[in-house]
């Protein structure tokens, strides 16, 4: 059986595509995708449902674990039909002054295209870059609250924002850093702490290159 490397490969000179080209329609670092042909780095798995749909094939395919797929190259034009604005900056590390002026749009994934209340922040620092890397757009839904292990967007005394995994126990809430920098530590507040409220839980997070 094929690789993922191999299959994504493929997959792209199918459809006649440089991997530039393929990168902007992915909204993805080009390196991004040199690195996943090269197998030296492997998607999430949202990213590669992301890919699947892209190519109108399913996962097993696309991962190399059977030879039979639907493969039809014209579903791709249908892949991104939607865009929301980029509201500003939310810091991946040391919580900032939230900044809110619209800086841009980004195009989401059809999976996204009927849901509500979407919008997208430029992340800026790298305690989340196991998820989102520096520089990122983070596409967020409107939400005043967060289950425990979902990724969202908080505001700290209603002025300073960040971007971590949320976790609320009885007497306290972790703000806990998805970073490759050990530098980063979760963040404990207590209920006499300052203040804690939820605007937006992360969907889905691609390349700002676009703005």
């Amino acid at each position: 059986m094929a690789t993922f490397g191999e299959r994504f490969r493929e997959l792209r000179k199918a459809m006649g595509l440089k991997q530039k080209e393929l990168a902007t329609k992915l909204s993805m670092a080009e390196s991004t995708i040199s690195m996943y042909e090269m197998e030296k780095r492997e998607p999430d798995y949202e990213t590669l449902e992301m890919i699947a749909d892209f190519f109108n094939v399913d996962i097993n395919y696309l991962i190399g674990r059977t030879d039979k797929t639907t493969y039809i190259p014209a579903i791709q034009s249908r892949f991104i039909v939607r865009k929301v604005p980029v509201f500003g900056r939310i810091p991946a590390g040391t919580p900032f002054e939230a900044i809110e002026d619209i800086c841009g749009e980004v195009e989401v994934p059809t999976k996204y295209v009927n849901t509500e209340d979407l919008f997208g922040l430029l992340v800026v620092g790298d305690s989340m870059n196991r998820v989102i890397p520096d520089g990122y757009i983070a596409l967020l839904q409107k939400t005043y609250t967060l289950e425990n292990g979902e990724i969202g967007a908080l505001l700290i005394n209603e002025q300073d924002a960040t971007l971590k995994k949320f976790f609320k126990l009885t007497d306290y809430v972790v703000l806990e850093p998805l970073s490759y920098n050990l530098e980063h530590k979760p963040t404990m507040i207590g209920s006499d702490g300052p203040e804690i409220s939820v605007i937006g839980k992360l969907l889905w997070a691609c390349s700002a290159k676009e703005l």
